[in-house]
């Protein structure tokens, strides 16, 4: 890709643009004043991101009204509510206003229409889920590179076929994301693979995005200090299934081996609105299921081979852990409802590696240490017993770093613990990202858990406090023998801790790295 993919997205083409009055009868909103033909032609959210001629999409916050920074921005016109529209009538200089009922559920099909409806020009797949979002993208996007030109949008970032551009949340805000798609499309971009958080969907981010293919990979406890209760947060993934936007509701592709994914499978085929295509590793989860898992072979250097029942094609992956077997043929059956060639797409994905996850670092140490991004207690469940599978003899012993992130849901941090401390030989529990909260009143509420959990085990688990995150990996690395296994676990492919507020540079990967080196000694032997 040439540079201009880094460059400010607004700057390589003219959008489409339009008027206030075209933009209401989208909406259903009404333009102030008259000022009906007033033309926009791009979009944003942040006041300062607003370019000359742009609609500015001011959603009120916690805070403040997004209405009142309407005056310092280089805005066209605005978007907002009733409350919003007041703010800028009572302003020096009131700027020409779309008023509308509910401003983030109206941004997305607004910034669509300012935009071209870039999603009628691509072909969309869309994951979501609470665990293995990243990776089934990753795989989906590799098989489509083989013939494609493919865009990504996800918790690692955005990308270009492979060139990155700077975002900042798994699923941007709908001014962005639309801003974005256009972009992707104006650079060649065919196919574009998406993360989908419940937070995208109960906020709109999504909306005006017209999904060809949706793919559902598991859900477990999360996000539960934004949704009030499971059910809700289901409630939240089931949109992307659900709801028609810009025209269309997508082909349904649902992992079908948790008790949620059959209830949505079930759901969607009671609804007949589009196809259902569902995906097993369980025979006792749905005997019938349009993809299952026959069987699964791992290797000795950790290659999984996954051998497929019926007519689909068996195939290998190189990502560690029974985990991603679903994630994997979840995304090769999302490769196939988009219409392309499963079996150049089950070659394509053999050496798919994910950054932060299940990443091995090797320093020529004789045990096992990687680094993973599990932050939930299923996630945490799920990756020390991958490393169980994987110790070399009976022998080997498991520890895990682990921590908890302040502002989130207070609920899992106990059960977290406990995930850890009911396989694990030792718990080196530490500080995630804090953000606002004190710190040790986290590290507290892990520490219960993997307390219950070590009474259950009859004391069986050694369990540490260092509020360091650095000291807490290098006590692990100390910890460990040959044919041990650790994982520092909770901010995969992150680079920042964030304290009060303040991002600190640190990146799991290169501190454990740094301490592997220092345990070995100057001719290659362990300290």
């Amino acid at each position: 890709m040439t540079s201009s993919t880094t460059t400010n997205l607004t700057e390589n083409r003219p959008p489409r643009g339009s008027t206030l009055s075209q933009l209401a009868a989208v909406c259903e909103g009404r333009v102030a004043d008259h000022h009906a033909e007033v033309r926009v032609t791009s979009a944003a959210i942040g006041s300062h991101d607003v370019q000359p001629g742009g609609l500015f999409c001011a959603v009120p916050g916690s805070r403040a009204h997004g209405a009142e920074f309407a005056a310092g921005s280089q805005a066209a016109a605005v978007l907002t509510d009733e409350t919003g529209a007041d703010i800028i009538a009572r302003s020096e200089n009131p700027l020409p206003t779309l008023v509308v009922d509910d401003v983030r559920q109206a941004m997305g099909p607004v910034c669509a229409h300012v935009y071209g409806h870039p999603s009628r020009e691509l072909t969309i797949i869309g994951i979501t889920g609470t665990s293995g979002k990243t990776t089934t993208s990753y795989l989906v996007e590799r098989a489509l590179l083989t013939e494609h030109s493919v865009g990504i949008i996800g918790t690692t970032g955005t990308r270009i076929n492979g060139e990155p551009i700077p975002t900042k949340l798994t699923t941007p805000e709908a001014p962005t994301m639309q801003t974005l798609l256009r972009h992707m499309r104006d650079e060649g971009v065919t196919h574009v693979v998406m993360e989908v958080s419940s937070h995208a969907l109960e906020l709109g981010r999504v909306r005006g995005i017209g999904f060809d293919v949706a793919g559902f990979t598991n859900l477990s406890q999360d996000h539960l200090d934004f949704h009030p209760t499971m059910r809700d947060y289901f409630d939240a993934k089931s949109k992307l299934f659900v709801e028609e936007q810009d025209g269309q509701v997508p082909t349904a592709v649902v992992c079908v081996d948790d008790q949620w994914g059959r209830e949505l499978a079930a759901h969607l085929r009671s609804l007949g609105k589009a196809p259902v295509v569902t995906v097993s590793t369980d025979p006792a989860a749905e005997e019938d299921a349009t993809w299952s898992v026959a069987k699964v072979d791992v290797t000795s250097a950790g290659r999984q081979i996954i051998s497929m029942a019926g007519d689909q094609p068996s195939y290998s992956i190189g990502l560690a852990g029974s985990f991603n077997v679903p994630n994997s043929a979840l995304a090769l059956a999302c490769v196939k409802a988009a219409g392309e060639d499963v079996s150049q797409a089950a070659v394509a994905i053999a050496d798919v590696q994910v950054p932060g996850r299940m990443q091995a670092i090797d320093e020529g140490q004789d045990f096992l240490a990687v680094v993973d991004y599990a932050h939930k207690p299923g996630a945490v469940a799920a990756v020390v017993h991958t490393l169980a599978d994987y110790l070399p003899s009976p022998e080997g012993r498991i520890g895990i770093v682990l921590g908890a992130g302040g502002n989130r849901d207070h609920s899992k941090r106990p059960k977290m613990g406990f995930e850890a401390a009911k396989v694990a030989d030792a718990v080196f529990v530490t500080d995630d990202n804090p953000r606002d909260e004190e710190p040790a009143e986290i590290r507290r509420a892990v520490m219960d858990g993997v307390r219950d959990a070590a009474t259950q085990r009859d004391g069986s688990v050694e369990a540490f406090e260092y509020g360091d995150r650095a000291r807490a990996i290098a006590e692990a690395v100390a910890w460990a023998r040959s044919g041990d296994a650790i994982v520092i676990a909770g901010k995969g492919h992150e680079t920042g801790q964030e304290v009060r507020g303040v991002m600190h540079d640190f990146d799991d990967a290169a501190v454990l790295a740094h301490a592997l080196r220092e345990k070995l000694g100057a001719d290659g032997s362990v300290k």
